[in-house]
C-alpha cells in the first residue's frame, strides 16, 4: 500500500495529550522532553548518557497527572507527604534509567524497527483516525496543534518499538517444560475438603471488660496509635483571574487580530493525485517506461494502475491516493505532484524511497482563507482569555509587592486588590482546605523559613490563573495525644486487642482439642458450629484468606491439618483439612497454563536482564532541585 508507505516519510513525536498510555517512552517522558531545549542540570547520568532534569521534571508531571486521575482526591492528600512525593520521583527516575539501559543494549545489539512497521504503528493510533480510517487531515492538525514535526513522531514511534522488539525476543524465547505445565495445571484443578468452625470477633469483644488501667497501659505501649501530625495555623489570600466574557472584546481588536494571523487561517492547497508504482529491482527502469508509452498510446491510467501498478491496494481504485498537501509525502513524490499544471496532466518517471512512479493529476483545492465570519468568535474567546490574563498578571505582580512591602500582615495587600484574608484553624498537610490542597502550598506552609520569620509567603502559583499568598499564625509540631483526648479510643483498641488475644487463645484450644479427639465436646460446650467445606477449588466463592490457608495446608497424615486464619472482617477461623483430591491428568487448559508460565518466565528474563544491565552500568545520580522540591 504506496499511500500508506509515503505517509512514512511525514511521522514525528506528538504529545501525550495524543499518544497517553499507547506509547511507554510517552507516557514516561512526555512531549516537552523532546521540544524544550536542552536542560543545564543533570538528574543521572548512565554509562555516560545524560537525564536531564527537565526530563524528569516533565516526566514526573506526566506521571502525577496519571495517578491524578486514577486516585482523585486521594492523590492530593498523599501528595502532602514530601516522602511519597520523594518516592513518586524516584521510581519515575528508575524508569528513565532503565529506558537508557534497554536503548544502549538495542542499540548494541543493532536492533530497528522498520519503516513499514513504524508507519503501521502511527496509522493504527485512534487520535489520528477518523470513523476507524486513518486521516490525514487530523493527522498534520495534531501536530500542528501541539507544535511538532513529523520526524519526531516517527522518530519516537520507532524507539517505542526498538524497546518491544527486544522484549519480544526475551519473552518470546522463554519456555516452560510440558511436566511442568502439566503438574501446575493439576494442582490448579486441585479441590480440598475440610472442617471449618467461625470463632466470631464481636463475641469476644462484648464479653472483653477493660480497666481504665490496662487502657493507659495500652496507650503507653502503643504511642504510634495516637499521634497528632505537626499542624499550622493560616492567613491566606486567594487570586483568580477576572472573568472577561468574548462579547466585551472590541470589534476591532477582532478584526486586528485577524489580519495579523492570516496565516493561522488559511487552508493550504490540496491535491489529489493518482499513481502507478513499479518495485525497485532489475527491470523496474523498463517496466515504468513501457506502462509510459502504453499511456502516450492513449490506454486509460486507471486501468493500467490496476493492471500494472505494484501498489495493489491502490491499483483497486485506479491508483487514486488521499487528499495531500505540500510537504506530507515523499520529497521526490511531492514534489512532483505539485509540479503538475493542469488536472488531466502526467508526470515523467519519479523514483522514491518506495519505488517508481507515474503520477496523474486528479482534482485541486485552491488554498483558501476563513473568512472572518467563520473564525469571529473563536478570536474572540483568545483575545477574552489573554485579557483575562494580562490582568491576572497585572494583578499577581502587584499583589506580591504589597506581600513584600508589607510582609506582617496580608491586609493592605486584601484592602488594594479588594481580596479576603481566609483563616484556617490548626490544620494538617492532609486537612488544608480544597483550595490550599497543593503540594506548593502545603510545602511553604510547613517550611521552618516561613514560621521562623513570621512573615508572608512569596506568590505562590496554583495554575489556571491562580495564585496565594500565606501567612503562618503559629505551628504545632507532631506528638502523642494527652490521654484524656485519646481515652475512648483507648479503651475501644485495647477492648479489641483483648479479644483478639482471647479469640486466639480459644482457636490454639480447639487446634489442641481435635489433635486429643475431644473437638466435638469442645464445641459442644460452647455452642459452636462446625461448617463442612466439600470440593472446594482455588475459584471458589470463598473469603481470600480462607482459600489460601487452606490450599497452603500440608496434606493430613497421622495428625489432623489444621491452620488458624484470620478472615477478612476480623473474625478468627480453625480449619481442618479432610481430603485433597488431585486430577490424575493435566486438563485441557494445560497448553494455556504451559503458554502463561512462559510469559511470565520470559517476563522474569527481561527483569532479570535489566538488573544486569543496571549491576555493570556506571549510574550517577545527582542532587537536583525542581521549582517545587528536591528530587530526592
Amino acid at each position: 500500500m504506496f499511500f500508506d508507505k509515503l505517509r512514512e516519510g511525514a511521522q514525528g513525536t506528538t504529545s501525550k495529550i495524543i499518544l497517553g498510555a499507547i506509547i511507554l517512552s510517552f507516557a514516561l517522558a512526555g512531549v516537552g522532553s523532546y521540544v524544550t531545549q536542552p536542560a543545564k542540570q543533570v538528574a543521572a547520568v548512565v554509562n555516560d548518557e545524560e537525564i536531564s532534569a527537565q526530563a524528569l521534571e516533565n516526566a514526573y508531571r506526566n506521571e502525577r497527572d496519571r495517578l491524578q486521575s486514577q486516585l482523585g482526591e486521594q492523590f492530593s492528600q498523599l501528595l502532602a507527604d514530601p516522602t511519597y512525593v520523594a518516592q513518586i520521583r524516584r521510581s519515575v527516575l528508575e524508569q528513565m534509567i532503565e529506558q537508557s539501559l534497554i536503548d544502549q543494549k538495542i542499540a548494541e545489539l543493532g536492533l530497528r524497527a522498520s519503516d513499514e512497521q513504524v508507519r503501521q504503528a502511527i496509522r493504527a493510533l485512534p487520535e489520528f483516525q477518523t470513523d476507524g480510517k486513518f486521516d490525514n487531515d487530523r493527522y498534520l492538525q495534531l501536530l500542528g496543534r501541539n507544535n511538532l514535526t513529523p520526524e519526531q513522531l516517527r522518530d519516537s514511534i520507532r524507539q517505542d518499538l526498538n524497546r518491544q522488539m527486544l522484549l519480544n525476543a526475551i519473552v518470546g524465547s522463554a519456555f516452560s517444560l510440558q511436566n511442568e505445565a502439566g503438574l501446575l495445571d493439576r494442582l490448579t484443578h486441585q479441590q480440598r475438603s475440610a472442617t471449618l468452625v467461625r470463632l466470631p470477633l464481636a463475641e469476644f469483644e462484648s464479653g472483653a471488660e477493660v480497666t481504665d488501667d490496662e487502657a493507659k497501659a495500652w496507650y503507653e505501649a502503643h504511642p504510634e496509635q495516637f499521634q497528632r501530625p505537626e499542624q499550622v495555623k493560616l492567613n491566606y489570600v486567594l487570586l483568580d483571574a477576572n472573568t472577561v466574557s468574548a462579547q466585551d472584546i472590541d470589534e476591532l481588536a477582532i478584526e486586528d487580530f485577524y489580519a495579523a494571523n492570516q496565516a493561522s487561517y488559511t487552508q493550504p492547497e490540496q491535491r489529489r493525485v493518482a499513481h502507478i508504482m513499479v518495485n525497485k529491482d532489475g527491470d523496474a527502469e523498463q517496466k515504468i517506461q513501457a506502462i509510459l508509452e502504453r499511456l502516450n498510446a492513449g490506454e486509460e491510467f486507471a486501468e493500467l494502475a490496476a493492471s500494472e501498478s505494484d501498489d495493489a491496494f491502490t491499483g483497486e481504485k485506479g491508483g487514486e491516493l488521499d487528499w495531500m498537501e505540500a510537504g506530507t509525502l515523499d520529497p521526490a513524490f511531492d514534489k512532483a505532484a505539485f509540479a503538475l499544471a493542469n488536472v488531466g496532466d502526467v508526470s515523467e518517471v519519479v523514483e522514491s524511497d518506495f519505488g517508481l512512479h507515474l503520477i496523474k493529476l486528479l482534482e485541486v483545492r485552491e488554498a483558501q482563507v476563513k473568512p472572518l465570519s467563520d473564525v469571529r468568535d473563536s478570536i474572540a474567546e483568545r483575545l477574552a482569555a489573554d485579557q483575562a490574563g494580562d490582568d491576572f498578571y497585572q494583578r499577581e505582580q502587584r499583589l506580591a509587592e504589597l506581600a513584600f512591602e508589607f510582609p506582617d500582615s496580608l491586609d493592605m495587600a486584601a484592602d488594594d486588590l479588594e481580596l479576603t484574608v481566609q483563616s484556617t484553624d490548626f490544620v494538617s498537610a492532609g486537612e488544608f482546605p480544597q483550595e490550599l490542597s497543593d503540594t506548593r502550598v502545603i510545602s511553604k506552609a510547613f517550611s521552618p523559613e516561613l514560621r521562623e520569620q513570621a512573615m508572608n509567603s512569596d506568590i505562590i502559583e496554583l495554575g489556571d490563573n491562580q495564585a496565594a499568598v500565606i501567612r503562618v499564625l503559629d505551628y504545632r509540631p507532631a506528638a502523642v495525644r494527652d490521654f484524656d483526648e485519646v481515652k475512648t479510643q483507648a479503651l475501644e483498641l485495647a477492648r479489641k486487642d483483648k479479644a483478639a488475644e482471647q479469640a486466639q487463645q480459644a482457636a490454639d484450644a480447639l487446634e489442641q482439642a481435635w489433635r486429643d479427639g475431644n473437638a466435638e465436646a469442645w464445641l459442644s460446650e460452647r455452642e459452636l458450629d462446625k461448617t463442612e467445606l466439600a470440593d472446594v477449588t482455588r475459584e471458589s466463592a470463598q473469603d481470600p484468606a480462607l482459600l489460601n490457608a487452606l490450599f497452603a495446608m500440608p496434606v493430613p497424615s497421622e495428625q489432623p491439618s489444621l491452620q488458624t486464619v484470620t478472615l477478612m472482617g476480623g473474625d478468627i477461623a480453625v480449619l481442618k483439612l479432610n481430603a485433597v483430591n488431585t486430577p490424575a491428568e493435566p486438563s485441557e487448559q494445560a497448553a494455556l497454563v504451559r503458554q502463561g508460565q512462559g510469559r511470565v518466565q520470559g517476563q522474569r528474563d527481561f527483569q532479570s536482564l535489566i538488573s544486569a544491565l543496571k549491576a555493570t552500568a556506571d549510574i550517577e545520580y545527582r542532587q537536583v532541585d525542581s521549582e517545587e522540591d528536591s528530587f530526592f
